[in-house]
């Protein structure tokens, strides 16, 4: 059974892994279970796809189910998601940060969500760093798609230029923060 750390790292992991019959990304999960077993809290998700109707069901011990998000763990590394996972998801998130000067409020809400994703997932893969290394190893690399990320360009897990990218995505969640006061103050929202 998969071991999620929390349940924000259940939702990313289903992101992730795609309909094995037709490719289709979006599952919406129309089934939820939580429950105890052998003092460990399981949380299962079911529903079809939407694409080709094939049922699909993910079932996780959760370590943490009370984390709220944007946490996905504590300091250890993700067990489910390798490194290339989250820069796969931490890309998607950097691409919705930039919005308008004269942006709706749910734009701002939108990048605003996306800049707390874009943050976590850089530190998550910062997590398996270990102490002293220049760069994720290989070894931390356990999917396909972690794998094929990682060869187009290994040098984006140095960890100077995670360090650096992380840097330049809280700067941007601190200037979204701001719109998004800016705009509670302004609007009642």
């Amino acid at each position: 059974m998969l071991v999620a750390r929390a349940m924000s790292e259940c939702h990313m992991y289903m992101d992730l892994h795609p309909c094995e019959r037709c490719g289709e990304a979006d599952f919406p999960w129309t089934v939820h279970e939580a429950a105890e077993r052998a003092g460990q809290r399981i949380s299962s998700y079911e529903g079809d796809c939407p694409s080709c109707g094939t049922h699909r069901r993910f079932e996780f011990v959760v370590l943490d189910p009370n984390l709220p998000p944007p946490g996905l763990g504590g300091p250890e590394p993700s067990t489910i998601i390798d490194p290339g996972g989250f820069f796969e998801v931490g890309e998607w998130a950097a691409g919705a940060l930039k919005v308008a000067p004269d942006a709706s409020p749910d734009e701002v809400a939108d990048a605003y969500d996306a800049a707390i994703d874009a943050v976590a997932t850089v530190e998550e893969i910062l997590k398996f760093l270990p102490p002293g290394a220049d760069s994720v190893p290989e070894e931390a690399f356990t999917s396909g798609r972690g794998h094929a990320i990682r060869a187009a360009d290994p040098g984006r897990f140095e960890r100077s230029r995670l360090e650096a990218t992380l840097a330049e995505r809280r700067r941007v969640l601190v200037d979204l923060t701001a719109r998004v006061e800016a705009l509670r103050e302004s609007n009642g929202w």
